[in-house]
């Protein structure tokens, strides 16, 4: 038991040094490759403990296998894909049970007290994972922004698509009517985070004035204001290019000339798994289950798809 413990933890340990290793290779930010280098050292350190455990026990570990490594270069291939807030969101998801995991381990009867002290130190340090990260993370609002924008695209459209499907024999017109639905969707999630941003900026800019009233006083100024208003404009335009990207999935296969059933399916197929995709990387932002995050939102676009073509049936039958 104690045995198996001692091995799977470092080899857990070994693997999160050797991946956070890996992306501060490929990383360009200096700052960020720091905090990589930092996050990799720890995890290294780690391990060496559980090595100090097993050698003093005669416990054999094992070093990092075939799938280790190719779990890897998936990571690499992911950061390459959906950038690196998003890689450490998925690769820190087990920080905080692996601290109330060396909670229990330090209170083990099977560890001696200087094992039990150092258990505790790594506990307190696995904690302070998360505010490492927070440092890397400067675009994980961007992204949270778009991911959503995408999944309104991707289920507002293939609903709108599926009932117009159900009534309009020829391709072009449903995927003119979906370009329209996408169209209009933008342009009202645009003007919706507008309005929202805008009323955010004249709230910062009261204060910002109420701070420039203070600086005549000799009280120190803030730009972060400023910082604010600019971020908020950018999240506007964010918003609007992302909702229309997801809105071209569901679209495509009736802009490829596919009609009837067969345009109808392929189009579910798209938006399922685009949709599963876009769940999974909310799943991890929100540290929740990605998979199952993913089979939800997936799930739910197909339902509301289906119920807004049987409208679009029932429609056509009462209009015969």
């Amino acid at each position: 038991m104690i045995s198996e413990l001692i091995r799977k933890n470092y080899k857990e340990e070994l693997f999160g040094a050797t991946v956070y290793e890996e992306l501060a290779k490929t990383e360009k930010n200096v700052k960020v490759k720091e905090v990589l280098e930092e996050l990799a050292n720890g995890e290294r350190s780690h391990a060496s403990f559980w090595k100090e455990v097993a050698e003093s026990r005669g416990v054999e570990l094992e070093e990092l296998g075939f799938f280790d490594r190719l779990k890897i270069k998936i990571l690499k291939l992911f950061r390459r894909v959906f950038g690196l807030p998003l890689t450490l969101k998925l690769v820190e998801r087990g920080e905080i049970s692996d601290a109330e995991k060396y909670y229990q381990l330090s209170r083990a009867a099977e560890f001696n007290d200087t094992e039990r002290q150092k258990l505790s130190s790594i506990m307190m340090q696995e904690l302070v994972h998360e505010d490492l990260l927070v440092q890397t993370q400067i675009n994980a609002d961007k992204i949270r922004d778009a991911i959503y924008a995408v999944s309104d695209g991707l289920i507002e459209v293939l609903a709108g698509v599926s009932g117009l499907s159900s009534i309009l024999a020829s391709p072009f017109l449903v995927a003119l009517g979906g370009i329209i639905i996408g169209v209009s969707g933008t342009i009202s999630m645009s003007i919706g985070a507008y309005l929202s941003s805008s009323s955010e900026n004249d709230i910062r800019k009261s204060k910002l004035k109420k701070e420039k009233l203070r600086t005549l006083l000799g009280q120190a100024y803030s730009s972060e204001g400023n910082n604010e208003i600019n971020k908020n404009s950018e999240s506007v335009k964010i918003t609007a290019i992302s909702y229309i990207l997801g809105a071209l999935v569901p679209i495509l296969p009736f802009l490829l000339g596919l009609g009837g059933l067969l345009g109808l399916i392929t189009s579910y197929a798209f938006t399922g798994v685009v949709t599963f995709i876009v769940g999974g990387i909310i799943g991890i932002l929100s540290d929740v289950n990605p998979f199952k995050k993913g089979a939800v939102m997936a799930g739910l676009a197909i339902v509301a798809a289906l119920v807004t073509h049987l409208i679009g049936i029932a429609f056509h039958f009462i209009g015969y």
